[in-house]
């Protein structure tokens, strides 16, 4: 057990080993999810102990030598030499230039956001948190699918641009003081998690309180120790919102005989890699590479990295009836279920070289500036933008409108 939970640490905060910096808030908050998503399962809730020893000795080898290749990849991507150009807007932009830029550019997509949302919930003639039955309303399954589908676009465009915006105002208001952004971050904030989209509503600030608490380096201790606090709490967060709201559907499916099972279950994704890959063994049937682009073509393609790995893991059901967004599987077990072992090396030793040379990157432009706003746009660049490349073996053309959003305040554009 030990091995495993040491190889997962080393998947998800592994860039602590080239990038060791209050500013590696990617890692910060990884680190504090290791307590939820791993540690928990493992040895408070011994989640694993129901599987087979064929399945567990399988899953430690393959996260052992993913994890061993992945840091490997990482290290030497840290060596490779970065092509030198300024082409980013606060590169090449004064500071108060550039801050007027980002103010402007946050209204109009705090506009569209609010009008996406209204509208897309007037004509869907729901809101997932007050639905009947929340949880296929907030998958847009069953009843929920065809009026969603009228608003599909429109409604996914708002939800991106939402899910983007809080980082950002939450750094506008705290370095300008200017009170409407702090209004305009409250209604994000409701607006997101009327979605019960947890993650979405977390991640914003805790990206930006990184960043202040890194910038102000006394704070920084504080909000370490806070981390896990807040994730144990958002993985049961379906239940506080069902108790608060009175939801049965909600607060069922948390097992409340202890608060590691409660927390174990709003974070299942030990359990989900095991249940995964029996399943796989069972049916060996490898991708080929064809969920590196499966992602990419819209509807239920099976090829789509979440839809192919509900339909392993439920063979005999349909997969539009399965209320989840697809599982969290780890690097290793992505190259495995592609290329069998090759694809463990091959696969873990490139995502590492990739991340490990945009966080040489990345290091560098954090040191070309002291500026709270500018600081804040580079780690949205690593996060939004440069994480989609680290993982691009499961690139999804969700990621299209967080690039277009990002281009934004990444360049400038001249119109004629």
């Amino acid at each position: 057990m030990l091995i495993i939970f040491i190889s997962l640490c080393i998947l998800s905060v592994g860039s602590y080993f080239t990038w060791f910096s209050r500013y590696n808030i990617p890692a910060h908050l990884e680190l504090a999810f290791i307590f939820t998503k791993y540690l928990v399962p493992i040895f408070l809730v011994d989640e694993i102990s129901n599987f087979d020893s064929d399945t567990l000795d399988l899953y430690k080898n393959i996260l052992t030598l993913g994890a061993a290749f992945y840091l490997l990849g990482l290290i030497m991507g840290n060596f490779v030499p970065l092509v030198k150009v300024k082409y980013f807007s606060w590169q090449v932009m004064s500071e108060a230039e550039y801050s007027a830029r980002v103010e402007k550019i946050t209204k109009y997509f705090f506009y569209f956001g609010v009008a996406g949302f209204l509208i897309s919930y007037a004509v869907m003639g729901y809101v997932p948190m007050f639905a009947s039955d929340p949880l296929n309303a907030k998958f847009f399954r069953g009843p929920y699918q065809a009026p969603y589908m009228r608003v599909a676009v429109l409604f996914r465009a708002a939800n991106y641009v939402m899910y983007s915006l809080p980082p950002i105002l939450f750094i506008i208001w705290y370095q300008f003081r200017k009170k409407i952004y702090l209004f305009y971050l409250i209604i994000v904030v409701f607006l997101i998690a009327t979605t019960l989209t947890r993650g979405n509503i977390l991640m914003g600030f805790l990206i930006a309180l990184g960043v202040i608490c890194a910038y102000r380096k006394a704070l920084f201790k504080y909000y370490m120790i806070s981390l896990i606090f807040i994730f144990s709490l958002g993985s049961i967060s379906f239940y506080l919102i069902g108790l608060l709201f009175h939801n049965d559907l909600l607060i069922s499916m948390y097992d409340k005989e202890s608060i590691f099972e409660t927390i174990a279950l709003g974070a299942p994704d030990v359990l989900d890699h095991l249940s995964f890959l029996k399943a796989f063994t069972n049916n060996p049937i490898y991708t080929y590479g064809r969920t590196f682009y499966g992602g990419l073509i819209p509807g239920h393609y099976q090829w789509n990295p979440s839809v192919w790995s509900l339909m392993v893991t439920n063979p005999n059901d349909d997969v539009n009836d399965i209320t989840s967004g697809g599982l969290r599987l780890p690097l290793p077990l992505w190259g495995y279920v592609s290329f069998s072992w090759v694809g463990v090396v091959g696969l873990s030793f490139v995502s590492g070289l990739i991340n490990g040379y945009l966080i040489k990157a990345i290091k560098k432009m954090l040191r070309e500036s002291d500026n709270l706003l500018i600081i804040t746009m580079v780690i949205l660049l690593y996060v939004n933008i440069y994480s989609q490349f680290v993982s691009f073996y499961i690139f999804s053309m969700y990621a299209f409108p967080v690039f277009i959003f990002m281009a934004f305040y990444m360049f400038r554009f001249k119109w004629k």
